[in-house]
């Protein structure tokens, strides 16, 4: 399934209809969700991306934006002090994504795969949480 960014009012409920289907997936399904994300706007015809190049580029673009991240979330944002006030998966997400957006400056809908696979790989290892 391929997410597209819905500007405006309709982002959040562009989101709510692929957060679930994002949920589902495994660590490296993200990474490749999000590495095609990133390589079809800049390379429209560049023709079929195999899965390894995407999981990469994702990985890549993670990678990178790493500390960037860590400053948003744990520092200006304070998620450590923040984490018991979301109940569950969903709620966190939905917090984390426009975070992710400010700071790496990628559409909602890739924000929301970034925040995902945050929380999956532990904003509590990457915050440092006591």
């Amino acid at each position: 399934m391929e997410l597209n960014y819905v500007p405006s009012t309709r982002g959040k409920f562009e989101l709510s209809s692929n957060i679930e289907h994002l949920l589902a997936k495994s660590i490296d399904d993200l990474y490749e969700e999000l590495g095609r994300s990133l390589i079809t706007p800049d390379y429209p015809l560049a023709g079929t991306v195999t899965r390894q190049n995407a999981v990469q580029r994702g990985k890549s673009f993670i990678s990178g934006s790493l500390e960037k991240l860590r400053a948003k979330i744990c520092v200006d944002w304070h998620y450590c002090n923040k984490r018991s006030g979301y109940a569950d998966f969903q709620s966190l997400a939905y917090a984390v994504a426009p975070l992710v957006s400010s700071v790496v400056g990628v559409p909602a809908t890739t924000g929301m795969i970034v925040a995902i696979i945050l929380i999956k790989s532990g904003l509590e290892k990457l915050c440092n949480c006591p």
